[in-house]
């Protein structure tokens, strides 16, 4: 890649993390990279193919770190938990790109892009599965795939964790943390029935998600709700109601704007009892601390 290709993808996930995907133009790339918007053409082609660029980039670079761990004259659980670390440093290395996908809920998925995210899934479990195979052997073989849903939902959750500094722990000691854990299900499992079976593996390996830490909705909403009843006896209520409306239809669009998020979130500032129903909506978009 072309040193001024990534220069341009660099600026990219900032933006993209600070204002979203849709909301960011091709000027404000350019600007911030120091180039002309022609120059950014001479590049990319347009947002999109930008975009698939961004994704490739952060793929292929994640692959790599796994076939080098995959080559290593290791066992297979310290494969697993090197690869395992190695996701989460990848992970806090690209906090922006990650922070975009949580944020953006409306990235095209033109042919390319849904076909690279698809790869993406795909190879990502296919590495995982293959140690578990080697990791817990036969015996274990017919629950393969519910441990890599076990795996794949605490990953996800000490991921969110770790990103929103809320885990004070280094990527392999959490790593080690994690896979102790799932020793600890193998060891139970022996007299369950399995949910996922080989027919299942097909939606399993090759369904795409594009989110890696999709926002709940609902959530956001209940937290607003709890707002409205605390606000029931304050002066200003009706001012309050109208922030709360403008709000939800905020976070109820396809695509929720995060400077229209904290600039209602701002108004309600003023009242002490609210901040912590403030801080959580907050941390659930990702949105720095502002002051007063």
């Amino acid at each position: 890649m072309k040193e001024k290709e990534k220069k341009i993808i660099d600026s990219a996930l900032k933006l993209f993390a600070q204002k979203g995907y849709s909301s960011t133009s091709i000027q404000e790339i350019a600007n911030d990279c120091g180039i002309s918007k022609g120059a950014f053409y001479i590049y990319f082609k347009s947002k999109d193919t930008l975009l698939f660029a961004i994704l490739d980039y952060y793929y292929k670079e994640l692959v790599e770190l796994f076939d080098s761990i995959k080559h290593k004259d290791i066992t297979a659980k310290d494969k697993l938990v090197e690869q395992t670390s190695a996701f989460f440093v990848h992970a806090l290395k690209h906090k922006d790109f990650i922070i975009m996908q949580t944020r953006e809920q409306a990235i095209p998925l033109n042919d390319s892009i849904k076909q690279l995210i698809i790869q993406m899934q795909t190879d990502i479990r296919e590495f995982s599965l293959d140690y578990l195979l080697e990791l817990y052997g036969e015996k274990t073989s017919r629950f393969h795939l519910d441990l890599q849903i076990m795996y794949e939902g605490l990953l996800q959750s000490f991921l969110r964790l770790l990103l929103h500094g809320q885990i004070d722990m280094s990527a392999m000691n959490l790593s080690q943390y994690l896979w102790r854990r799932m020793d600890s299900i193998v060891a139970g499992i022996s007299g369950e029935t399995p949910i996922f079976t080989e027919a299942n593996i097909h939606k399993l390996l090759h369904k795409p998600k594009i989110d890696f830490m999709a926002a709940n909705t609902e959530k956001a909403i209940d937290i607003l709700n709890q707002i409205r009843k605390k606000a029931e006896g304050y002066s200003d209520k009706e001012s309050i109601e109208i922030t709360l409306d403008v709000l939800e239809s905020e976070i109820k669009t396809d695509s929720p704007r995060n400077p229209i998020i904290q600039g209602m979130l701002s108004n309600l500032a003023g009242h002490d009892e609210l901040q912590e129903s403030i801080e959580k909506i907050k941390r659930h978009y990702c949105i720095s601390p502002f002051t007063k």
